[in-house]
């Protein structure tokens, strides 16, 4: 069985930082939420954000944070590159006087007038974390992680806030009971899910278990079931050499039609162009990365 998106999609145990890059379109992430804080900058082409429900559209040379826990999905079918930064809560924790990490909320869309220099600094920073990946200098690793922990310094002292949430009456327990549904479905998604044996699985009737999901995802079950299978589709799609219609089949997608639809209007091609795409997109990052001969 596989892991659940949000307990193993980035191993920060040793690293405290992660930092990954995505150089071609189709990166897509279902709704999910993990421990780390993250960071998404889009430096070519659009992004769209969904944190709690909340569309943030991102253009080039923007980013947006993500604080832990944050139930959040992201689609960036337009982009063709993204620098993608997870940070251990615990790590930045430990560099503040604090007992609790305050929330951290930096968006495009709710800046303060007062913070928008800090918010264009950090953008600068970010973009020079690209030279690193297609130069790849003598410790990377090193350079790259400096640059991300001066972003996070304008980030701890400009963009952070008190975080009530204890203080909200059901706000927790909401967060809990749809954490325990989402990885449900990370670890069931290949297997046929109704919605009444998922319902009963929480001790809901199907009316409310709906009604829950939809207020607080924005979309219905079904249709997350169906991102959560097109997202591992996609990935097999480009990590692999399986024919496409054996990888659609074990990951839970009977109807044909309505996943090509689907794959479509999250990826913006086909499940054949997605695989050319990132053949051709690993190649030229290869490329890019081999030194040059004297």
């Amino acid at each position: 069985m596989k892991q659940a998106i949000y307990e193993h999609l980035y191993d920060l145990e040793n690293t405290n930082i992660a930092i990954h890059y995505y150089t071609n379109r189709g990166s897509y992430f279902p709704a999910h939420w993990h421990p780390a804080i993250e960071l998404i900058y889009i430096l070519n082409g659009t992004a769209e954000i969904l944190v709690g429900g909340v569309k943030h559209t991102l253009v080039p040379g923007e980013f947006i944070v993500i604080d832990s826990n944050q139930i959040h999905e992201s689609q960036c079918a337009l982009a063709s590159m993204v620098v993608d930064v997870h940070v251990s809560r615990d790590f930045l924790e430990s560099y503040i006087e604090e007992p609790v990490l305050p929330g951290i909320d930096c968006m495009r869309d709710t800046l303060k007038k007062e913070q928008l220099p800090y918010y264009l600094e950090i953008c600068s920073l970010f973009k020079k974390l690209v030279p690193m990946y297609i130069q790849h200098p003598t410790a990377m690793g090193l350079g790259s992680d400096a640059i991300v922990m001066e972003i996070l310094f304008h980030l701890l002292n400009y963009f952070t806030h008190p975080q009530p949430v204890s203080q909200i009456p059901g706000t927790a327990k909401n967060q809990e009971r749809l954490q325990e549904i989402l990885l449900y479905v990370e670890e069931n998604y290949q297997h046929p899910i109704l919605l009444e044996d998922i319902a009963g699985e929480f001790g809901l009737n199907r009316e409310y278990f709906c009604r829950f999901f939809k207020q607080q995802m924005g979309i219905n079950f079904t249709r997350h079931v169906n991102q959560v299978r097109i997202s591992h589709i996609h990935h097999e799609l480009v990590s692999t050499e399986d024919p496409i219609m054996e990888i659609i089949d074990r990951n839970g997608f009977t109807n044909y039609k309505l996943f090509h639809k689907l794959f479509r209007e999250i990826y913006g091609c086909t499940p054949r162009e997605a695989r050319q795409e990132a053949r051709e997109a690993m190649e030229k990052a290869s490329h890019l990365r081999q030194p040059s001969e004297n």
